[in-house]
């Protein structure tokens, strides 16, 4: 996965009025997105993302996943127990992530952007597999990911 600053700007677009919201799938350029406030009205911004990024990621943990990674039409029907935000981040074929941080006074609204994000039902969110196992020959990098 790569930073991208066309997957940052539509996250700069979706907090740019202060709306606690998720942008709609059609205003997102085809990203899926990730959206967190933290009402505190003075904060370092880096370690809001990062506790943002955090959160989101933690939900496998703390409310888990099946085993086979597959997401199924019952992950919608969680409520906040789900981890939803983190198979956004976590989908097999993303390519691109671009995130912002906004400061609204009273409040700061952190949003990422994935690409293409999934949240496909009856797809895997990950196939359990070797390490680069899936990737192209030779595109397997230090970090025991693929290049794309």
């Amino acid at each position: 996965m790569k930073y991208d600053c066309g997957a940052e700007s539509y996250a700069q677009q979706s907090v740019a009025n202060c709306r606690r919201t998720e942008l709609p799938a059609y205003a997102t350029g085809g990203h899926k997105q990730n959206l967190f406030v933290l009402n505190l009205a003075y904060a370092n911004p880096k370690a809001v993302i990062h506790y943002a990024l955090s959160q989101w990621w933690s939900q496998l943990a703390r409310f888990g996943m099946r085993s086979n990674m597959m997401f199924y039409q019952s992950e919608y029907h969680r409520g906040a127990r789900n981890v939803l935000k983190w198979a956004k981040m976590a989908w097999w074929n993303n390519r691109r992530v671009g995130c912002t941080v906004k400061n609204c006074g009273s409040f700061y609204l952190v949003s990422c952007m994935y690409s293409p994000g999934g949240l496909y039902v009856n797809q895997h969110v990950y196939r359990i597999a070797a390490v680069c196992s899936g990737c192209p020959h030779g595109q397997c990098d230090g970090q025991a990911l693929c290049r794309w």
